[in-house]
Formats: structure tokens, C-alpha cells, sequence
């Protein structure tokens, strides 16, 4: 009897990443007035993505469930992302340059 399948770590470790990125994001726009970043934060859309991968497996295995949890998150993780980006919430240095240095809308 296996205790973790591949599909379990990866659905796992996933859904923990993207819920230890919301986490940060949220200290960051709490505790920092900026809204200028080091790094963009569209990098993590094929992390999203892959968690959908995950969610869509465990899915397929009867884990109903954990599979809609992980597809929601993901889901909810790339529009959150790009809304992040578009709404001027949280930019990548050089495109907050680029685009006039706007101010964060609240």
C-alpha cells in the first residue's frame, strides 16, 4: 500500500505554494506602500497553471474534492495575478518606470 502518490505531491505542493504566495503578497501590499517589486509577479502563472494540472488529476482520481480546490485556486491565482499587475497593485520595477510610476489605487 503507498501512503503518497506523485500526483499527491505535486497537488500538495502546489496548492502550499500558491497559498504561501498569496500570504506574502498580502504582508507586502499590507506592510509596504510601494507598488514596485523586484520581480514580476506573472512569473507564478505556470505555477497556477500546474496546480490546475494537479487539481484536473485528482480529479480524475476521485478526489473530487481536493482536484475542484486546487482548479479554483489556480484559477483564482492567474486572474489575481494578472489583476495584480494591470490594476498597478503590485508592478515589476521596470514596468512601473515604463508606465509613469502610477501610484497604487489605494
Amino acid at each position: 500500500m503507498r501512503l503518497f502518490s506523485w500526483r499527491d505531491f505535486l497537488g500538495l505542493g502546489c496548492g502550499l505554494a500558491l497559498v504561501l504566495f498569496w500570504g506574502l503578497v498580502a504582508l507586502r501590499v499590507a506592510t509596504d506602500s510601494g507598488n514596485h517589486i523586484a520581480v514580476s509577479v506573472l512569473w507564478v502563472i505556470p505555477l497556477a497553471l500546474v496546480a490546475m494540472l494537479a487539481g484536473a488529476l485528482w480529479w480524475g482520481a476521485r478526489l473530487r474534492r481536493a482536484g475542484m480546490a486546487l482548479l479554483v485556486l489556480g484559477l483564482l491565482t492567474v486572474v489575481g495575478v494578472v489583476l495584480l499587475d494591470r490594476l498597478n497593485v503590485l508592478v515589476e520595477y521596470e514596468a512601473w518606470l515604463d508606465r509613469g510610476m502610477p501610484e497604487r489605487p489605494f
